[in-house]
């Protein structure tokens, strides 16, 4: 949202909790204000509520409720748009691996015209951690198109044989 969205909306759920306060707030009697006990509750409130207050005052808290609702939605979605962004591909560059590692700390590997790069990120920003060599860059591929490779049945084979405690496959669906 923009900020001048947001301003507005701020200022009108301002008003109407300054509208509403004034609206259902029980006139002051000055007149017998000397009089009154102030350490004596007042039951004269309850009985002042009319159907139409109680009407009104429920109208308003639905009018809240939606607004929180909607509120909760569009941060949501607002939160989900700009984790998409990160996941983007990059016309030379592409995020192969992540690990989050809690808090603002994660791990990456980055596919570069360099090579593999293995970056670490965190509050201090990123930091290139090693350039993966000729082996590793090799079996991490191999991990990657074994992933994209196999099928469901081999998945699912792979579980109701764990289940059964036999052991047939390894976990890219070849045999052990």
């Amino acid at each position: 949202m923009k900020k001048s969205t947001t301003r507005i909306i701020m200022f009108t759920i301002f008003a109407i909790l300054l509208i509403t306060t004034q609206v259902f707030a029980a006139p002051v009697d000055i007149e017998n204000l000397e009089k009154y006990d102030f350490d004596i509750p007042d039951n004269i409130t309850n009985e002042r509520v009319s159907a139409p207050l109680s009407v009104m005052t429920f109208i308003v808290y639905f009018i809240f409720f939606i607004l929180i609702v909607a509120l909760a939605y569009f941060t949501t979605r607002w939160i989900g748009k700009h984790q998409r962004a990160i996941r983007v591909k990059s016309k030379y560059m592409e995020i192969v691996d992540s690990l989050q590692l809690g808090g603002d700390n994660a791990l990456y590997i980055v596919k570069s015209p360099e090579g593999l790069l293995l970056l670490g990120a965190g509050k201090e920003g990123v930091n290139l951690l090693k350039t993966l060599g000729a082996e590793e860059a090799e079996l991490i591929m191999q991990a990657e198109e074994n992933l994209l490779e196999d099928s469901f049945s081999i998945h699912l084979g792979n579980y109701l044989s764990k289940i059964k405690g036999i052991t047939k496959h390894n976990k890219f669906g070849g045999s052990k």
